[in-house]
């Protein structure tokens, strides 16, 4: 299955909105007025209807006129065909990746059904879109696998049906975290050209509700989704990369309002529900326009399915574009006013787009590591092949030569290796020692804490907190003993290990004819290996010299702080033959270095350090106390 991944970056669009005004009928020639004027193409006014207000009416604001501006506005010569010419780009975008979706919003009897589908003379966005989408595929030079399929959906009294299923059920909505909001169960049908599209799109439209009111003669009863899927393979050397667009054609049910329409019974109740869905949308939209300019504002997506299903063509990854449709006569005033209002407010949704790419089988960095991983295979089995012709090549006596040094190399490798393991792990047991010193001082410190703590409250909160960190303490001191018996036993078994090492080498050495050169190699090397192991040494050494200065560094500060005389400390060192160092300048050329323990190579902290601490004299604490008091 294709995986889809989002890119890092996305670009963000605003919700394009453009105005379109149908002409006035015959009937409304002879009962009202054109009352909308559009200017520069994206003005629009909308004038009084009032004719009887006089001059000072107006000019004391007490007019109803109303002005508009959008991205693009079409007066009522304009064609299908204009709308569309301004807001192809955004359709063009769906055979690279891209998801678009163009929704025609107004009242009932405006001219929704009119944009969208058209008449033959007049095609509406919709076929006009889909002879679109496979021009551009017909005209792509590129290698590339186009597959396109449609779905046709309505929303019906808040109930999912498929337009392309006869006696379609109901259908319900899900959320799916790849692919956002699908409807379960959808027939997406394969095509291969916009005719079959069109012929799906008929059959479609005459399973749609529709019914006659008085304002108009054919008002659609549902809210008709029409998308198109294009799936874009494109093959290259690492693997096929897949390219997924949408297109969401979106025909609105018109708002009506029952005193207009004169309907009652199940045509009323249908007006309901289409009001209430519309009124849905019409809320989103409130709260994207105030998000925008006012920060977070929660959208009620989930008052309507319509608005679900409208969610990533609203907020999510989809350019956009709304369609107002509006009637130029005088008595739909209101009808007009309130489309234009929820259309300016439209201006304010941005969304956020970015291409669905995915790939299918094996990613690309797959394929790169599976290709670095066989060049670096042939490599070494090309130098092998050489090594062995070569080989093959050779005198006996070379050959032999060649066999020594060979075998001495391997033991040489593996003798350091030995070293190398030896090293880590007296690393390892030399910070275990250090963390189980740390342990066992504030082990000390808890115990005095504790017994403070008791002439107190003998079992306070305060005592069942500190005897908690106690255990925990004491705990990872005994896990710190028993790693560190472990590593003490694998210290023993490297160093059998290389004693076992060293006989082989000795062995080779004495086994071969050219005794004297192989047994200077095999020094030297060794020479190398226990100058590594002398070097680790010298900087665990030097590492439990620093704690030692900085121990005595924090001893000499707390003795001063104590307020003490420092003649009287120098004398009272000098009695329990304790050297004190430059101890005027403490804390600047270094603590005064209380000498009390010394450390050899032959001892045990130097194979293992960290186990010796800088401990005063009994007499010399017992004496310094004496004076405190």
């Amino acid at each position: 299955m294709p995986s889809i991944r989002a890119p890092a970056t996305k670009q963000t669009a605003t919700l394009m909105v453009a105005v379109k005004c149908r002409p006035l009928t015959d009937l409304e020639r002879l009962r009202s007025r054109n009352i909308i004027q559009v200017t520069d193409d994206k003005s629009v006014v909308v004038l009084d209807p009032d004719l009887s207000k006089d001059y000072l009416d107006r000019i004391q604001n007490r007019t109803k006129e109303k002005r508009y501006n959008f991205d693009h506005a079409f007066g009522p010569e304009c064609t299908n065909l204009d709308v569309y010419q301004r807001i192809s780009s955004t359709i063009a975008g769906v055979i690279q990746g891209l998801n678009a979706t163009v929704f025609a919003y107004g009242s009932t009897g405006s001219g929704k059904t009119y944009t969208m589908v058209g008449t033959h003379q007049d095609p509406g966005l919709m076929v006009l879109s889909l002879h679109t989408i496979f021009n551009l595929i017909k005209k792509d030079k590129s290698s590339d696998v186009f597959e396109v399929s449609c779905s046709y959906l309505e929303v019906y009294n808040e109930v999912i049906y498929d337009l392309l299923v006869k006696s379609s059920g109901h259908l319900e909505l899900r959320e799916d975290p790849e692919h956002g909001i699908i409807v379960a169960g959808l027939r997406n049908i394969k095509v291969q050209s916009a005719d079959k599209i069109l012929e799906l799109l008929h059959i479609g439209n005459s399973r749609r509700k529709t019914e006659s009111t008085e304002v108009n003669a054919t008002s659609s009863r549902s809210h008709a989704v029409l998308e198109i899927m294009v799936r874009r393979t494109r093959r290259n050397q690492y693997g096929s990369q897949v390219l997924r667009g949408k297109l969401a054609l979106v025909d609105l049910a018109g708002s009506e309002r029952a005193s207009e329409t004169n309907i009652a019974g199940q045509k009323l109740r249908d007006g309901a529900n289409i009001n209430r869905s519309l009124l849905a949308l019409a809320n989103c939209i409130n709260a994207l326009g105030k998000q925008q300019k006012k920060g977070l504002a929660y959208v009620p997506y989930r008052n309507s399915k319509l608005t679900r299903i409208l969610k990533d063509g609203l907020s999510g990854n989809s350019r956009t574009v709304m369609v107002a449709t509006i009637s130029p006569a005088d008595d739909q005033y209101h009808h007009t006013v309130n489309t234009l209002k929820y259309a300016d407010r439209a201006k304010e949704i941005k969304t956020e787009i970015h291409k669905n790419i995915g790939t299918v089988d094996t990613h690309v960095e797959d394929y790169k590591r599976m290709i670095d991983n066989l060049k670096v295979e042939v490599c070494r089995l090309r130098e092998e092949l050489a090594e062995k012709e070569s080989q093959l090549t050779l005198k006996p006596a070379e050959r032999a030569a060649n066999e020594e040094l060979s075998l001495l190399d391997v033991l040489s490798r593996e003798t350091s290796e030995n070293v190398q393991e030896r090293i880590n792990l007296q690393k390892a047991l030399f910070e275990l020692e250090e963390t189980n010193t740390r342990n066992r001082i504030e082990l000390q410190q808890l115990d005095d804490a504790i017994a403070k703590q008791q002439v107190i409250e003998r079992d306070g909160t305060v005592v069942h907190a500190l005897r908690s960190r106690r255990q925990v303490i004491l705990d990872n001191i005994r896990d710190n003993d028993e790693a560190g018996t472990g590593y003490q036993k694998e210290i023993e078994i490297n160093e059998k290990h290389r004693c076992q090492l060293q006989s082989m080498i000795d062995e080779a050495i004495n086994s071969k004819g050219n005794k004297t050169y192989l047994h200077i190699l095999s020094q030297y090397r060794l020479l190398g290996m226990a100058n590594a192991e002398l070097q680790f040494e010298m900087a665990i050494r030097d590492q439990v010299i620093h704690n030692q200065k900085e121990a005595q560094r924090n001893m000499w500060n707390m003795l001063m702080g104590l307020g003490l005389d420092q003649k009287c400390l120098m004398d009272l060192a000098a009695k329990e033959g304790i050297t004190i160092e430059d101890s005027t300048t403490p804390l600047i050329k270094g603590s005064p270095f209380l000498h009390h323990t010394t450390l050899s190579p032959h001892s045990s902290c130097a194979q293992y350090p960290g186990k010796s601490t800088i401990v005063p004299t009994t007499s010399f604490l017992m004496t310094i106390h004496h004076i405190r008091r």
